[in-house]
């Protein structure tokens, strides 16, 4: 009988560690192409009236390319992006400097968890209990399911 051999399909797993710190590089290349914050939002009163709302960058001038975060949906049409403006309040919360903050607060996650799985030799309670939260936002940049 042949020795069972493991697939090459087979993907090593990445530590809890790892996941975070994946999740925070990813949060900080896209915090370093995004444009500038604060954000805010503002009605959007176009001549045609294809535009209901708007993020903008008050980190440069009114009216500027430089300025617009992101274009809102079109109504007549009823293509496109943002038709609701709370998605634009959304967006407009979650702007870089959300992200840059968020980045650290995972690096630091990771930190204490590789910490834990030194000491302990097992990840087994590398995360506190009830506290896997960081871990799920991470696991969600990094275009994963999570369990909750």
């Amino acid at each position: 009988m042949a020795p069972s051999i493991s697939s090459a399909s087979e993907t090593p797993k990445v530590s809890l560690a790892t996941e975070l710190r994946n999740a925070a590089a990813k949060l900080r290349k896209h915090v370093k192409h995004a444009t500038d914050s604060p954000w805010v939002t503002s009605s959007v009163w176009s001549p045609r009236a294809t535009s209901t709302s708007a993020v903008y960058s008050h980190a440069h001038p009114t009216g500027t390319v430089e300025s617009e975060v992101v274009a809102s949906g079109r109504i007549r049409s009823g293509y496109g992006g943002i038709r609701e403006p709370w998605n634009a309040e959304y967006i407009a919360l979650m702007q870089p400097s959300v992200g840059a903050l968020l980045a650290q607060l995972l690096d630091v996650e990771a930190d204490v968890v590789a910490a834990r799985t030194a000491q302990d030799g097992t990840e087994d309670y590398a995360l506190d209990y009830g506290s896997g939260y960081l871990l799920d936002i991470a696991r969600l940049i990094n275009g994963e399911e999570t369990a909750r």
